[in-house]
């Protein structure tokens, strides 16, 4: 891209050297004795600054449609620039959004499993307390029965 503006420029900058030396290359006619010398000087003087106001507005437009064309080649890849920035944005933000849900997904299924387990857990402790109870529930009849039946024999 700078090397295309830099080209450009020193196109422009060569072409108006040409330009100019061609002006001082341009050599005023010599006047006849029959026509005065002032007319003569004069004429090649106004012809020559029209020439070079001429020369000066091309190499004015010139420049101005370099710097044109630069501006506009500049202007259309920032386009392209902001384009693909707002292609990796729209991106961004579905892959962020994705992402969030998934989270949230796994968050919900980690509260469930987490929810499950302790279930589970409390289940086993009753399951436990309730065997303890069974177990000395079972050990105090059978002491009671046999109290019972000690009393009962020896009576």
């Amino acid at each position: 891209m700078k090397n295309l503006i830099a080209s450009i420029f020193a196109v422009v900058v060569l072409s108006a050297t040409f330009l100019f030396a061609q002006d001082s290359a341009v050599v005023a006619p010599v006047a006849t004795p029959a026509e005065p010398a002032v007319v003569e000087q004069a004429a090649p003087a106004e012809v020559s600054a029209e020439d070079e106001l001429k020369r000066e507005i091309a190499v004015r437009d010139s420049v101005m449609a370099v710097r044109d064309s630069s501006y506009s080649v500049e202007r259309d890849s920032l386009k392209k620039a902001l384009e693909v920035e707002q292609a990796k944005s729209a991106n961004w933000e579905k892959s962020y959004n994705t992402a969030k849900q998934n989270n949230e997904v796994c968050a919900q299924a980690l509260s469930v499993s987490i929810g499950v387990n302790e279930k589970k857990k409390e289940k086993e402790n009753m399951d436990r307390q309730q065997a303890a109870m069974m177990t000395s529930t079972s050990f105090m009849g059978g002491l009671g029965l046999g109290m019972l039946l000690f009393w009962l024999i020896f009576d």
